[in-house]
């Protein structure tokens, strides 16, 4: 650790205790032990309770006009992967490799558990699963589903799958879908179909080259 990390550090722990001392000096009462009860009892407005201070005695007050919910999201194809003609057919965020990025550490905590981390459904949760295991995401019936489909799997689950709208904020499922979509097409593209750079890199990393001796 270097001196101005090691100072850095001794300014931080320093202002936590005055911090902790200010808070038991909030709630001394002069004797031995601080009465921690004053916290409890001290004047507050409770939910549903009564308040002289505005004219309908309320001490919860309206929510006012035109207020949303924090991190709410105007667009609704985007909020709920639907609109007046289905299921969204286009994920409705740039696919860019920030969103794949995010994409994948989401799957890896949330999503890889059941299906694999590579999405074949291959997994130790899955392996046992009695039941019904946990689908590879490379079937052709999955592969087939809109990205509104598949994000609302995400928030309102599908079978024995529970909901996971609150381990996944909105745009954390559209990044997970556009990973899975990435999944897909690593396991369906065709090798003469990609760029020159990425083929040979492919190619390479295949065992033994291509068939019949090419490398």
């Amino acid at each position: 650790m270097t001196r101005a990390m090691a100072r850095a550090t001794t300014r931080a722990m320093t202002r936590l205790a005055l911090a902790a001392l200010l808070a038991l000096a909030a709630c001394d009462n002069g004797d031995a032990t601080p009465d921690w009860s004053r916290m409890i009892t001290q004047p507050k407005l409770l939910p549903y309770g009564e308040s002289d201070l505005f004219a309908d005695q309320r001490a919860m007050r309206p929510v006012p006009a035109g207020t949303v919910a924090r991190g709410w999201i105007a667009d609704p194809a985007r909020r709920t992967g639907r609109t007046a003609a289905g299921d969204v057919a286009e994920i409705p965020l740039p696919v860019t490799r920030a969103l794949l990025d995010r994409g994948r550490r989401r799957f890896a905590i949330v999503c890889a558990t059941c299906h694999g981390t590579a999405g074949d459904g291959d997994s130790a949760v899955a392996r046992n699963m009695q039941r019904r295991r946990p689908p590879s995401l490379y079937e052709p019936r999955i592969i087939a589903l809109a990205p509104g489909a598949l994000y609302r799997v995400i928030a309102d689950g599908y079978g024995l799958m529970p909901s996971y709208a609150k381990l996944l904020e909105p745009d954390d499922r559209w990044a997970v879908i556009a990973y899975v979509r990435t999944l897909e097409l690593s396991r369906t593209a065709r090798l003469d179909a990609l760029p020159p750079q990425i083929r040979d890199e492919a190619t390479r990393a295949l065992p033994g080259g291509l068939p019949g001796g090419r490398p």
